[in-house]
């Protein structure tokens, strides 16, 4: 095996004797470092990197069980391959060692031969694995920056169709970052979302109104207000845009799961938590934290944003109508649950609409 001299191994063991020949056997090849008990091994892991273990088995205070068992329950310690050292034979012995994430198992009094070799081995599968490891994260960042950029367009034709929506889709997704990460942070225990969950509520808030590519320019681009039957047309984008989504979930599988939380948002986004919303007139909790979520930042952007019809509303204005409808309209204790975040909303509403209007983007002006 060619010399990897960057590559360690950390030799555990309370015998100076077993210590100073594992080093002779090893050291041409590897970094090699000793401890002498497993109290000193762990210590030494939390300062140093090793990139494989061998650990004795029988040593005073904490033995090598105990070690390997530490180790696994520590998520930065848990992947380092870890090969026993120990003078008791027997099956039993050997299904313990495996059992607890062992990768290997070798007998004293040990030889030069039989150490390198299991060494070498074992080496050779962990820089397997993290070369392996190394392409799957280069290939699911590819992957996430394709996905993102397929959203942005997909979000871009929704802004192109419907004037004043982009700098909508912009703001709105903000805000939804922020409910997220708020909602991360408090940790509530009856609105615990993951993380992935949370990064997928971000990066498909900006489709929430993709329906609207299928509402006829007439209705869609209307300067005044809507008719009763020009706003029933209208409230089939979430319909329409569920269907596409849909289309697209039936194409790529139930493993996208980013997909489904688009669903979740596109279609329940306009329903209201006493069930007077559309399009299924969901109420409560049936309505997907997601879409809860996506009626907030929509609504809060709707009331502070200029329309053909409306002026817009000052920060404090809009808040007055939330709270107002706060249990009616949105989930009460999601929006308690809000009140340290909401004045952020501001701030990035005024950012962001600063940004549209001085690099000329603002959509209302095509």
């Amino acid at each position: 095996m060619k010399s990897k001299p960057s590559y360690s191994i950390l030799a555990v063991d309370d015998d100076a004797t077993n210590l100073r020949m594992l080093h002779e056997i090893l050291s041409p090849v590897y970094k090699v470092y000793a401890a002498p008990s497993g109290e000193r091994a762990l210590k030494f892991l939390e300062k140093q990197h090793a990139d494989l273990i061998l650990l004795d088995v029988e040593m005073p205070g904490l033995n090598g069980y105990e070690v390997i068992k530490r180790l696994k329950l520590n998520p930065e310690l848990a992947a380092i391959p870890v090969l026993f050292l120990t003078a008791q034979e027997g099956r039993d012995k050997e299904e313990e060692a495996l059992r607890l994430g062992a990768v290997d198992y070798i007998l004293k009094p040990i030889t030069a031969g039989v150490v390198l070799a299991r060494v070498n081995l074992h080496m050779e599968l962990e820089i397997y694995r993290k070369r392996l490891e190394t392409l799957v994260n280069q290939k699911t960042a590819q992957l996430n920056s394709t996905q993102d950029s397929i959203l942005d367009i997909l979000a871009s034709v929704t802004a192109w169709r419907d004037s004043g929506t982009g700098g909508h889709i912009t703001r709105t997704t903000s805000y939804s970052r922020l409910i997220v990460e708020c909602l991360l942070e408090k940790k509530h225990p009856n609105y615990t979302i993951s993380p992935l969950y949370g990064e997928n509520i971000i990066k498909t808030s900006k489709l929430h109104d993709i329906g609207k590519v299928a509402i006829s320019d007439s209705i869609l681009l209307k300067p005044g207000r809507l008719t009763g039957e020009e706003f029933d047309e209208i409230k089939k984008h979430t319909t329409f845009g569920a269907q596409m989504i849909d289309d697209a979930i039936e194409d790529l599988g139930d493993e996208s799961s980013f997909l489904h939380v688009s669903r979740e948002i596109v279609i329940s986004h306009h329903e209201w938590w006493n069930g007077s919303g559309y399009p299924m007139a969901l109420s409560g909790k049936k309505i997907p934290i997601s879409g809860r979520i996506m009626a907030i930042s929509d609504i809060y952007d709707s009331l502070t944003s200029e329309r053909p019809y409306k002026g817009a509303m000052d920060h404090g204005e809009a808040m007055d109508i939330i709270h107002r409808e706060t249990g009616t309209h949105f989930d009460p204790l999601l929006i308690n649950l809000l009140q340290d975040t909401f004045p952020r909303f501001e701030d990035i509403g005024l950012s962001q609409r600063n940004t549209d209007e001085a690099s000329g983007t603002k959509r209302g002006k095509r």
